[in-house]
């Protein structure tokens, strides 16, 4: 395929288009097939300084589309490992029981307790824990209200959540709140009945 960098048409365009369609459907589960070549089209796009060097085009291009088949199933496999471990996580068995047993009232106290130690964290952090996280905001829909892929949302929640979770192994090392008011800013809402 020859692929005049500076004067695309749109013809070349849809042909480059149907190709990687093609391509990327053998490879890929069907339902993926648009997301992964709308990936691989930006990626072309973003990076057309160097098409425009390449000294095989197609080559570069089928390179390229490769790379963001791979990086498909690397997501897919840390999507299951993520499911898996958070299915094995007793806490999260442990926050299940709870709000299913006194879901306002202890939810309440967990938000509150949450809300405090967010506070005390960059910004960023704040922002995407309190919306994700506390007021349930889906992914999805955060990363098109702050116009961010979603990728970069997910990523993001990840390492604030992290970093969450060293804040609090170090307000509380023994996993209780006893004493936690010695080393953490702010704990009033964090004492158990």
């Amino acid at each position: 395929m020859t692929f005049a960098s500076s004067h695309q048409s749109s013809a070349d365009w849809q042909a480059l288009q149907r190709g990687l369609h093609r391509f990327v459907q053998t490879r890929a589960p069907m339902n993926e097939v648009e997301d992964i070549v709308s990936d691989i089209l930006e990626a072309i796009i973003r990076n057309q300084s160097t098409l425009g060097t390449a000294s095989n085009p197609s080559a570069w291009i089928y390179a390229v589309a490769r790379s963001k088949i791979v990086d498909f199933y690397r997501r897919q496999s840390r999507a299951r490992v993520t499911t898996h471990d958070l299915q094995n996580d007793p806490t999260f068995h442990e926050f299940s029981e709870m709000t299913s047993n006194n879901e306002q009232s202890e939810a309440a106290g967990l938000s509150a307790c949450l809300s405090d130690l967010i506070s005390g964290m960059e910004e960023n952090d704040q922002n995407i824990l309190t919306e994700i996280d506390l007021k349930r905001t889906r992914q999805t829909e955060f990363a098109a209200r702050h116009n961010i892929g979603l990728p970069s949302v997910k990523s993001r929640i990840q390492r604030a959540r992290k970093r969450l979770r060293n804040r609090l192994i170090a307000c509380c090392p023994d996993g209780t709140s006893d004493g936690c008011g010695d080393t953490c800013q702010s704990t009033a809402s964090c004492t158990t009945n």
